[in-house]
């Protein structure tokens, strides 16, 4: 855990300046190890692009806040109601260049079944569908060699991500396996991501699922409420993710 987040200060506040963020919803998703150096990533179910609220509204009359000289709040005219909703249009076109500008999607829906047709082109994007309301289906399935880094997912175009899966190979031939992405995004971080200078505390974690680790290997550490248990491959571990989960899920396995 203190790993990640002393690497993943710059890029958290960099999410929080934007007011977004990639999460899980519901989802189910498994990682195979093998003594071989063999590995397999598994993920199926909801991939949301999360917006804090003030960047996912459309403009509305009753947005419009006039004061008096006093302080206290007064109706606006039709030429302030008219002044604001056009600062809040422009304020929005500045969100949307900066979002693409880091690789992200679009405020829109087109945009957004634009980047899921984009992420297809891609190895391991079996399926993406964009549901609406920055709701993404997909099916990803990944097969690779534990001999680097692996993080899980990588976006097109957009090096700023709080991985849901990340592999790290050590030299003595064991790998870290966490998933600080998948234990509620920025807010796994806890505090720091109050103090990281962005306009709002992350979006709440909507995640909710089990990630589970098979392996025909040893595993030598893991923070599981269960703990390790048999698997048809030797032994494997859980975790149960729901939307208040703030631990990020680690075990330390020697193939």
């Amino acid at each position: 855990m203190h790993q990640w987040s002393k690497r993943l200060f710059v890029l958290a506040a960099l999410l929080l300046f934007t007011g977004c963020l990639w999460a899980p919803g519901k989802f189910t998703s498994d990682l195979t190890l093998k003594k071989d150096g063999g590995f397999l990533v598994d993920y199926r179910g909801e991939i949301l692009f999360e917006l804090s609220d003030k960047r996912a509204e459309q403009w509305k009359p009753g947005m419009a806040v006039c004061h008096r000289t006093d302080g206290a709040d007064r109706p606006c005219s039709t030429a302030e109601i008219a002044q604001q909703k056009t600062q809040f249009e422009q304020n929005r076109k500045q969100d949307q260049e900066k979002m693409k500008a880091l690789g992200l999607p679009g405020l829109d829906d087109e945009s957004n079944r634009a980047f899921a047709a984009k992420l297809m082109k891609y190895a391991g994007w079996r399926s993406v569908n964009y549901r609406g309301k920055g709701v993404f289906d997909v099916d990803y399935h990944f097969e690779g060699r534990a001999t680097q880094d692996f993080l899980f997912p990588i976006m097109p175009d957009n090096n700023f991500i709080v991985p849901f899966i990340a592999l790290r190979r050590r030299a003595d031939g064991s790998v870290l396996v966490t998933a600080p992405g998948i234990a509620g995004g920025l807010n796994s971080l806890g505090p720091m991501a109050s103090q990281m200078g962005g306009e709002s505390e992350a979006p709440p974690s909507h995640a909710q699922g089990r990630f589970t680790v098979h392996t025909d290997g040893q595993i030598l550490t893991n923070n599981s409420e269960d703990g390790e248990a048999a698997d048809p491959l030797g032994r494997q571990v859980h975790w149960d993710i729901a939307p208040g989960s703030t631990k990020v899920p680690e075990t330390l396995v020697h193939l």
